[in-house]
C-alpha cells in the first residue's frame, strides 16, 4: 500500500503564477498528480525551462481564449490514454480531461460558471449531464472527479446565501445526483458541517471568511474508505482559489 497525493488548484493563469514563483508552495508538496485549472493559455505558450525541470508528464487543454479557461495536469506516473471528455463543442472551452491509469480513472473538470443568462445556465447542465452519464455508467470503477465545480453545492458551502454568488436548485441538484451514484465528496468525510471554502470575490472577503467552496474532490464508493485526508490549503494565497489535496491509501 501507499500513499497517492493529489492537488488541484484554480490558477487563474498559470504563467503568471510560474512567473511569481507562486506555484513553488504547490510544488514543494511533492504530489503525484495535479490539477490545475483557468490557465489561460495552451503548451506553446508555457516556460519550457520550466516544464523541462519540473519532473511531471504533463497535458494541456486549451481554454475558449488567451483570458479564460484552460486545464493543465502533471502526473509523474504516464497514464495509459489521456482524452478530452466531452463533445468538440466543450473540448474548445478546456472544460474535462479523463487519464486513464488502468486501475485508476481520473476525471479532471473546470465547469461553466453558468451566471449571466440562461444560455450559460443551460451550458453548464449540459456539462453536468454529460459528466452524470460518464459517472454513473463507471460508478463500481475506482473513478476520482477533481477540480473546479463552479457550484456551492449545500448551505454550509457558501457564507451568505443572499449574496450574490448564489446557485440555483439545478445546479445543486447535479451534484446531489452524483452522490446518488455512491460518488463521495471527500472533504465531508472529515467536516462533515463545518463551514470551509476555496473561492472568495478577493482578499477582504477571504479575511471575513465570506467565500464558497467551489472546489471539489468526489471518489467512486470503492476509493471511499481509502481517503486518509482531504484538505483545503488556505496558506496558500496567491490566487482567488486555495488548493485543495487530496491523500489517497491505495
Amino acid at each position: 500500500m501507499s500513499d497517492l497525493k493529489i492537488i488541484s488548484w484554480n490558477v487563474n493563469g498559470i504563467r503568471t503564477r510560474i512567473k511569481n514563483k507562486d506555484l513553488n508552495p504547490v510544488l514543494e508538496k511533492d504530489a503525484d498528480i495535479l490539477l490545475f485549472q483557468e490557465t489561460k493559455t495552451d503548451y506553446e505558450k508555457m516556460d519550457k525551462k520550466f516544464l523541462d525541470k519540473c519532473g511531471y508528464e504533463f497535458y494541456f487543454l486549451k481554454g475558449e481564449s488567451a483570458r479564460t479557461g484552460g486545464l493543465a495536469t502533471f502526473t509523474k506516473e504516464k497514464p495509459r490514454i489521456v482524452k478530452r471528455f466531452f463533445k468538440e463543442s466543450s473540448d474548445a472551452l478546456g472544460r474535462a480531461s479523463v487519464l486513464d491509469y488502468g486501475d485508476l480513472t481520473l476525471i479532471h473538470v473546470y465547469a461553466p460558471a453558468g451566471t449571466g443568462n440562461k444560455s450559460k445556465l443551460n451550458e453548464k447542465l449540459d456539462f453536468f449531464n454529460s459528466l452524470l452519464y460518464f459517472a454513473q455508467k463507471n460508478s463500481d470503477k475506482d473513478l476520482i472527479i477533481a477540480g473546479d465545480f463552479n457550484i456551492a453545492h449545500k448551505e454550509e458551502d457558501i457564507s451568505d446565501l443572499n449574496t450574490k454568488v448564489t446557485f440555483t436548485d439545478e445546479e445543486r441538484e447535479a451534484l446531489d445526483k452524483l452522490e446518488s451514484y455512491g460518488f463521495v465528496d471527500s472533504f465531508r468525510l472529515f467536516e462533515k458541517e463545518e463551514k470551509q471554502f476555496t473561492s472568495w470575490k478577493n482578499q477582504e472577503a477571504r479575511d471575513n471568511n465570506e467565500g464558497s467552496r467551489l472546489d471539489y474532490f468526489f471518489v467512486s464508493k470503492s476509493l471511499s474508505d481509502k481517503v486518509k485526508s482531504c484538505s483545503i490549503l488556505n496558506e496558500i494565497t496567491s490566487s482567488k482559489h486555495a488548493p485543495i489535496e487530496l491523500i489517497l491509501d491505495l
